[in-house]
């Protein structure tokens, strides 16, 4: 994430309380699902995509595994999306590297 789009994600969770609850049910979520086990991910039919009622509020949590590296790592992707109001209907995201022995990351920068 680079710092204008941490900037922006910070002011969003700031001025927004409809943002800063897309942006807690993401994060918990994200980390949930990067606790789940590495080849649990990749099983043929296995639906990552789900919705949850989080406070009251239907949310919808689309997740996409979009890249595997050569060495086996995973990028996750997972986008948040309601009817909630947000400025600009900007909706939070998480992204995370899930490695083969099961250990995972949020990129940094």
């Amino acid at each position: 994430m680079s710092s204008l789009s941490r900037f922006l994600d910070h002011w969003l969770t700031r001025l927004s309380r409809n943002y800063a609850l897309l942006r807690h049910a993401v994060d918990d979520v994200g980390r949930q699902l990067a606790r789940r086990p590495y080849d649990a991910m990749l099983e043929p039919g296995e639906q990552l995509s789900f919705a949850q009622h989080i406070s009251g509020v239907y949310i919808d949590f689309d997740v996409e595994v979009y890249r595997i590296d050569t060495d086996g790592s995973m990028w996750v992707h997972v986008q948040a999306r309601s009817e909630l109001s947000t400025p600009l209907n900007i909706h939070p995201s998480f992204v995370f590297r899930k490695l083969p022995d099961g250990r995972a990351f949020t990129p940094v920068g």
